[in-house]
C-alpha cells in the first residue's frame, strides 16, 4: 500500500513539472526568437516480487528528458534594417561583459555611440570568427543594409557618374553545432554550448548549412499555442488521476486501522 502512495506521489510531482514546462511556454508565446520546451517521461525503477524474483512491480514515474524544440518560428516584419531574423539553421553569436560567447536567435539589434553593434539586452554582437562587429567610422545609419549573408554594408551614391557605390563595412556571424538540441537555456533568449553539444562551427568559412538572415525581419516564437494548450488539459488529467491514487491508497490503509480496531 505504501508503494502505491509512492506511486501516485511522484506522478504528482512529474505531472507538476510538466505543467511547469507548458505553463512557461504559454507565457513566452510572444517572446521574440522563443524556442519551446517538451517534458517527456519514463517508467522509475522496478522491484522484484515472488519467487526467484521472477515478477516486477514498477514505483511510479521520472521526468526522462525536457528538450528543446529548434524549430523554424514564423518571421514577423517590422520594417526596420537592424531587426534581423535567420530562416533556417544557425544562431547569432553574442558576447557578455566577460567576454562569453553566447547564442540567440533573437535579432534585434542596434548601433551604439561607438559603432558597436549590440543586441537588445546590450551585449556585443560578433563577427563569425568571435569578435565584436564595430564599424566606428559610420556616420549615417540609415544607409546600412544586410545582405542574406549577414554582410552589412552601405550604399552611397557617386557624385560625378551617380551610380551606386557599395562599401563592405562587417559581417554578422552565424554559427551552429553538431547537436542542436543539448544547447543549455539562459534566460535572455540566450544558449550556452555544453559538452553535449559537440563542435561548433560558424559561417567563417561560407554560408552552406546555414540559413538566409532576412532584413526587417524578427522570428516569432515557435510556440503551437493550440498544442500547448491540449498538452496542458492533457497533463492536468494526469496530475488528478495520480492524486486520486494516492487519496484511494490513503482510504484503503484508513480501512485496515478500522479493522484493527
Amino acid at each position: 500500500m505504501i508503494r502505491l502512495m509512492s506511486s501516485g506521489v511522484s506522478g504528482m510531482i512529474n505531472h507538476q513539472y510538466r505543467m511547469d514546462v507548458i505553463g512557461n511556454n504559454i507565457s513566452n508565446e510572444n517572446t521574440t526568437g522563443y524556442k519551446s520546451s517538451r517534458a517527456t517521461f519514463k517508467d522509475a525503477l522496478y522491484q522484484a516480487m515472488g519467487s526467484g524474483g521472477s515478477q516486477q512491480v514498477g514505483t511510479g514515474v521520472d521526468i526522462s528528458d525536457i528538450s528543446n524544440n529548434f524549430g523554424q518560428g514564423t518571421l514577423e516584419p517590422t520594417g526596420r534594417t537592424l531587426d534581423v531574423a535567420i530562416q533556417g539553421a544557425g544562431f547569432f553569436g553574442v558576447t557578455d561583459s566577460s567576454g562569453k560567447l553566447k547564442f540567440t536567435r533573437d535579432g534585434s539589434f542596434f548601433f551604439d555611440k561607438d559603432g558597436f553593434l549590440r543586441n537588445s539586452s546590450g551585449l556585443n554582437v560578433v563577427r563569425p570568427d568571435g569578435e565584436p562587429i564595430n564599424v566606428p567610422e559610420l556616420k549615417d545609419r540609415e544607409k546600412v543594409q544586410i545582405s542574406e549573408t549577414g554582410l552589412i554594408y552601405k550604399v552611397d551614391v557617386d557624385p560625378a557618374t551617380m551610380e551606386p557605390i557599395q562599401t563592405d563595412l562587417d559581417q554578422i556571424g552565424l554559427f551552429n553545432f553538431q547537436n542542436v538540441s543539448a544547447l543549455t537555456k539562459t534566460g535572455d533568449n540566450l544558449f550556452l554550448e555544453n559538452d553535449r553539444t559537440g563542435e561548433r562551427y560558424s559561417n567563417e568559412d561560407g554560408n552552406d548549412g546555414f540559413g538566409t538572415i532576412n532584413s526587417g525581419y524578427l522570428e516569432g516564437s515557435n510556440l503551437d499555442i493550440i498544442e500547448e494548450l491540449a498538452q496542458l488539459i492533457s497533463t492536468q488529467r494526469g496530475y488528478q488521476a495520480n492524486a486520486k491514487v494516492f487519496t484511494t491508497a490513503d482510504e484503503v490503509l484508513q480501512d485496515i486501522i478500522q479493522l484493527k480496531r
